[in-house]
């Protein structure tokens, strides 16, 4: 039986290019209207071969409607589609080898169909194919992160313990090269606030609005930790 797994703090975000079928797609897909989206996409892909946006888009696409077929119970067809999805995102990465948003839409395929050691094999051979890059690091904690919620949820404490301990490490790896990395700051704060370090992690997040003021609900955020500490927000990770 086909198994599936949906990381519900993933969300799938498209890409915009100058071409106007690809704009098309991008509002059918924000329509939910999948179908529409895929083939504006592969009219915008037509006209423009090269593009690793609309290869991008193409997948995040196939990667929905795999989702949608999965949880309605369609599941020949979710693995088709699945595998169009991962097809389309590799081709957005021979285009473009260091498309942040084809590496995470790929890596959470793989953790979808509960194969960890795929998804963490492709973000750690990014990672060592860019050594001095902090988005592979990034995406690497992330998914290790996401990992350690499901064997939390089946009951592996130990797994899930260590994947913790990893996605820290990785974290602490961008922050020690680029203290104000946005990014692993709101992370790191974010894995504090959720292990009840509240103090810790309000500093965290104080240093990441500060690198980048340009985030309006962690302000938020933060303001309701300073006033009830015990807040939890689920989408803090991220942004």
């Amino acid at each position: 039986m086909y198994r599936l797994i949906i990381i519900g703090i993933c969300s799938v975000l498209l890409t915009g290019c100058s071409f106007s079928r690809n704009s098309e797609g991008l509002r059918y897909f924000e329509q939910q209207r999948y179908d529409q989206a895929m083939t504006s996409f592969l009219a915008a892909l037509q006209r423009d071969p090269n593009n690793p946006e609309v290869y991008y888009n193409i997948a995040a696409t196939y990667h929905q409607s795999a989702r949608v077929s999965a949880q309605t119970g369609n599941t020949a067809v979710a693995v088709q589609q699945y595998d169009e999805a991962e097809k389309y995102y590799r081709l957005c990465l021979t285009k473009n080898p260091n498309h942040t948003s084809a590496y995470r839409g790929l890596s959470v395929l793989y953790l979808e169909k509960m194969n960890p050691d795929a998804a963490f094999q492709l973000l750690i051979n990014w990672s060592n194919a860019n050594p001095a890059a902090s988005e592979p690091k990034i995406e690497l904690a992330r998914i290790y992160q996401e990992f350690s919620q499901i064997c939390l949820a089946q009951g592996r404490k130990d797994v899930a313990r260590t994947c913790l301990e990893t996605t820290v490490r990785k974290l602490q790896e961008v922050i020690a090269v680029e203290p104000a990395n946005y990014r692993a700051l709101r992370a790191l704060g974010y894995l504090r606030e959720q292990g009840g370090d509240i103090p810790n992690a309000l500093g965290d997040y104080r240093l990441s609005l500060q690198a980048n003021p340009n985030q309006q609900d962690l302000a938020e955020h933060i303001k309701k930790l300073e006033q009830n500490q015990t807040v939890i927000s689920a989408n803090t990770f991220a942004p």
